[in-house]
């Protein structure tokens, strides 16, 4: 049980990580478009789903 618990902890901050790459991201890069900020972010979140 206890490492499930660790588990989760580190995909949280694998996925807060995620989203905070996002996000500065679209606040940074003036060219990018929203369908590659969505693709780059889809791509991240099926990364952690897999491992």
């Amino acid at each position: 049980m206890e490492r499930t618990v660790e588990d989760h902890s580190d995909k949280m901050a694998y996925f807060s990580e995620i989203v905070r790459k996002a996000y500065e991201t679209g606040k940074n890069e003036h060219g990018i478009t929203l369908e590659k900020l969505i693709a780059d972010l889809e791509a991240d979140l099926k990364n952690l789903m897999v491992g």
